[in-house]
């Protein structure tokens, strides 16, 4: 889990901006206690205007882990995630995490630019108490890092060599553990990269990149995921009972056959454009008149939107697992939406949930409304052009006011300011 994040002079952030999930206790279900006793709030909200910057607080956390653990090829490659605040575009981007694995606590920070990782330090907490694991700092540009291990990681003069040399100025010291195959002692490294690896996700996770036909193909080859998916389908109350995939035959027409026959295409390509069929799935209903079939090109958009995210819920409360969601409402009805976050709250053991969304009736549910650390009002600084981030408990409202109204009258801000209805089209 993430206990507090902060960002500086990335996307459309300026000044430091931060997210923190600590809470005072884990008596709510929105809250969960960590081995160090700390109490972290498993859900983040983010709510603003359009273009106040509401993605790109997402875009931050996926890039720290994404330094924290993808190398480059050479080091000639760029930073490409260097996005810099526009009017700052000459410094460069900082960064810093705090947060969990296999439940000792890291914190990580990083200062880089387009080119290079300038410094970077990883301390951990193996005991409760505060140790390095590693700093590196930025050297020159054809010079080695300069890189200290801590000495509780045991690691040997050989293996503190071998990582340093295989480190380049533009990835970070643990990424390495992607890169090489180390045989000697370096299962510190290597244990903490494979945790974030399979626990920390991107942006939507893997959704956007895997198609909906692979995502129902492999909860259908996984008998608990299979039985999850039908399960959620018929709770949702989308009279949808069951799912299997099949081959559909395609139409081609001659031209299309003869266009690609002349491209001059790979073989392989070739034969995935002219192949006979395509797989798809099919979707079993039930009434009370009797089964009938449904291919997947006649579901609605909320439909496939509903199962998308049912591959995050499936990983969310079978393990502890980080997911960023953007705009999580959207095709969604917004009872559907609630029930969603519900079953995730309720499911869930240390899974950590933050999404953006326009949805914000959520702010009128009690269980948002009494644990306001889980929202951030999202705006624009009108001088500076930043976005800036605060947090629902941080305005003083007292208990008995209610967030959703606040919000809607524009007590807290996050709000588009709109122009008049009237257009004069000879203006």
């Amino acid at each position: 889990m993430i206990r507090n994040f902060w960002v500086k002079n990335y996307l459309s952030i300026d000044d430091k901006q931060e997210l923190n999930f600590v809470t005072k206790g884990s008596a709510s279900e929105l809250a969960a206690e960590m081995p160090d006793g700390t109490c972290l709030y498993k859900l983040g909200v983010l709510y603003g205007s359009n273009a106040s910057g509401k993605s790109n607080m997402l875009w931050a956390l996926d890039e720290v882990f994404h330094l924290l653990t993808y190398p480059k090829a050479n080091a000639k490659m760029k930073i490409l995630r260097y996005i810099p605040f526009v009017l700052s575009k000459d410094k460069p981007t900082e960064m810093f995490v705090s947060f969990y694995a296999e439940g000792i606590r890291y914190d990580y920070q990083i200062l880089f630019d387009a080119n290079h990782i300038l410094r970077e330090e990883l301390n951990y907490y193996p005991k409760g108490s505060k140790a390095l694991f590693y700093e590196r700092n930025y050297k020159g540009q054809n010079l080695q890092a300069e890189i200290k291990f801590g000495v509780s990681l045991h690691m040997s003069l050989k293996t503190q060599d071998s990582i340093r040399e295989n480190t380049l100025n533009n990835h970070s010291v643990l990424s390495v553990c992607l890169k090489n195959t180390f045989k000697e002692d370096i299962q510190p490294l290597a244990k903490l990269h494979s945790y974030i690896m399979a626990h920390y996700h991107n942006v939507d996770g893997d959704t956007e990149s895997r198609g909906i036909v692979e995502i129902l193909k492999d909860a259908y080859k996984d008998r608990n995921k299979h039985k999850f998916f039908c399960k959620m389908l018929k709770k949702a109350d989308l009279n949808i009972t069951d799912f299997r995939p099949i081959l559909e035959d395609r139409t081609l027409t001659q031209d299309f056959r003869e266009h690609v026959q002349n491209e001059d295409f790979p073989t392989s390509l070739k034969e995935d454009l002219l192949r006979p069929t395509v797989e798809s799935v099919i979707f079993e209903n039930h009434s009370e008149k009797g089964t009938f079939d449904v291919p997947l090109k006649l579901q609605s958009k909320g439909t496939i939107k509903f199962i998308r995210i049912l591959d995050t819920l499936y990983d969310l409360i079978s393990d502890n697992h980080i997911y960023y969601l953007d705009e999580l409402g959207e095709d969604l009805h917004y009872d559907l939406l609630f029930y969603y976050l519900n079953i995730f709250l309720y499911n869930s053991d240390q899974s950590q949930l933050l999404i953006t969304s326009q949805e914000t009736t959520l702010l009128s549910q009690d269980i948002i409304n009494d644990n306001r650390g889980v929202v951030w009002f999202v705006d624009k600084n009108k001088d500076t052009a930043s976005s800036e981030y605060s947090r629902g408990d941080s305005y003083g409202l007292h208990k008995n006011l209610s967030l959703y109204n606040s919000y809607r009258i524009g007590r807290l801000g996050a709000k588009p300011e709109l122009g008049s209805i009237f257009v004069n089209l000879e203006d």
